[in-house]
């Protein structure tokens, strides 16, 4: 028993002066970060489920469409104004201007250019707004977006 004191006490005493070098040597060095709070597992009906897709949000259709051009019919019986190859039904709910002021149907000529917005409904085109003025010199020229 003497012994293995005797050994532990020489062991020290070696031991000593390396472990006061190796505290100087940390001394100069950044504090070590703090660790992250543990993580604890949830129970699966907690946990969200992130690998599910968004849900796709419906393309919302474009029902309005536009075309631009010459008039080249007016017809204020069958309430109707022609621009290239389309002709457009005139509705009560339909706007119509001329030169920037409210206008009504009579007061577009032919070869006014006009820009009109309309909805296809029944194998036939329902303008929503017509926008006249006067042109001259322009072919007549029908472009739709879809």
């Amino acid at each position: 028993m003497k012994r293995t004191i005797l050994k532990i006490a020489v062991c020290a005493l070696f031991a000593a002066p390396v472990l006061s070098r190796g505290q100087d040597a940390t001394t100069n060095m950044v504090a070590p970060a703090p660790l992250p709070p543990p993580v604890v597992a949830a129970p699966a009906a907690e946990i969200p489920a992130t690998n599910a897709p968004a849900p796709a949000k419906p393309k919302k259709l474009r029902t309005t469409l536009v075309a631009t051009g010459k008039v080249s019919e007016v017809d204020t019986n069958a309430m109707t104004l022609t621009v290239g190859k389309h002709t457009f039904e005139i509705t009560s709910e339909t706007r119509i201007t001329k030169g920037g002021q409210p206008a009504i149907l009579s007061d577009i000529a032919v070869d006014d250019k006009v820009g009109v917005a309309y909805k296809k409904a029944a194998g036939k085109f329902d303008a929503i707004t017509i926008n006249a003025r006067k042109s001259a010199g322009e072919t007549n020229s029908v472009s739709e977006m879809k």
